[in-house]
């Protein structure tokens, strides 16, 4: 490179500093590879505990080959067997965090990183871009899903145990109001994921799986127009593709670390859809439940479509009226008033409200 600068003066910058990164990894490697050549063991050390409960003993150093954030390298290290159930073991391997895999904790982040980001091959591709590794497509995907997998157990064996440890002991200050918010929302999936799933179409294969979401927040103040505000860097996020009753355990979990128990004021807000109101009933029954506002306008324009199909004049007549004066002023109490006394021989309207406001109460003819 300088051979070339000198009769040229000129330099291809992006082919030197990839020239140069590649070098410094190999020497890095290469001293990596030194630091990881353990001797063999002293003779107070030759016996390790076996899983059986026999003494499994020193036998020879064995290579590794392991890929690190430098590159590849080898690992040299002590390799004990058990005579009693012929089972091995490599204490090192424990140590390092390399048991059971060709790659180092920090290529392992590198590829969950990329693997969540992106497609599987498309993650390939960054680490060779960013990283300077060389790696298959096969390999991102089965590390990033061993780490999710893992992170999920966690989160199981976390979830157990809030549940278990339940405990309605006061622990620091009351916080004013604690809100929940619940929803679920369709994600894209590889194939094998929604076989034997129907679809949103009649007939018609599923494509997408539900995610189930939930987040936990406080607030505090109002703006000027008496709307609440969120607590700047209080909201905490939990989420999974899971049953609605396995999601009930996740997202009660995450409310009580948050203080559920110390709360004053206690809030769940959803869409309206039955599955969140049954989980309310059974994980925050001394919550007060809410719509929240964009669902419930989308519930009143799907009244008002219902109410005057293809007149767009009266349905926004009609929305300025329900919306901005008794909706979005929290008349609630009103706005029901208001949709009982609604007149119409609309099968589907009638349809449609009896499934908020009981039959008996509904003013529709």
């Amino acid at each position: 490179m300088f051979e070339d600068r000198r009769k040229t003066g000129r330099l291809d910058l992006e082919a030197t500093e990839m020239a140069l990164r590649s070098a410094l990894h190999r020497a890095g490697a290469a001293a990596l590879s030194q630091l990881l050549e353990f001797p063999a063991p002293s003779e107070a050390e030759r016996t390790v505990a076996c899983p059986c409960g026999q003494p499994a003993r020193y036998r020879e150093p064995r290579s590794k080959p392991v890929l690190t954030a430098l590159g590849r390298v080898e690992v040299w290290r002590p390799y004990y067997l058990c005579a009693h159930c012929g089972v091995g073991q490599f204490p090192v391997d424990r140590e390092l965090d390399i048991e059971n895999t060709e790659f180092s904790p920090g290529v392992r982040r590198m590829q969950a990183m990329v693997g969540q980001e992106a497609p599987f091959d498309h993650g390939r591709e960054q680490m060779k871009v960013l990283a300077g590794l060389e790696l298959t497509t096969k390999s991102v995907e089965r590390t990033a899903e061993a780490i999710g997998a893992d992170i999920a157990q966690r989160e199981q064996a976390h979830i157990r145990k809030a549940l278990q440890l339940e405990l309605p002991v006061m622990v620091g200050k009351p916080i004013p109001i604690l809100y929940v918010q619940i929803d679920g929302t369709g994600i894209p999936v590889v194939k094998k994921e929604t076989v034997g799933r129907r679809g949103k179409t009649e007939g018609q294969p599923a494509h997408t799986r539900e995610v189930k979401l939930g987040c936990v927040f406080t607030q505090t103040r109002w703006d000027k127009e008496g709307y609440a505000i969120r607590d700047p860097d209080s909201t905490t996020y939990s989420g999974a593709i899971e049953s609605a009753e396995e999601f009930g355990r996740r997202i009660y979990a995450e409310a009580w670390e948050r203080g559920w128990s110390r709360a004053l004021k206690k809030v769940v807000i959803g869409d309206g859809a039955e599955w969140i109101w049954n989980l309310v009933a059974l994980h925050f029954p001394d919550a007060i439940p809410i719509v929240d506002l964009y669902h419930a306008r989308q519930h009143l324009w799907e009244v008002v479509r219902k109410l005057y199909p293809n007149e767009e004049g009266k349905q926004k007549a009609w929305m300025k009226m329900h919306q901005k004066r008794l909706l979005d002023r929290g008349k609630i109490e009103k706005l029901v008033d208001a949709l009982r006394a609604i007149q119409s021989d609309n099968p589907q309207l009638k349809q449609f409200l009896g499934s908020y406001i009981p039959e008996g109460e509904l003013g529709i003819g």
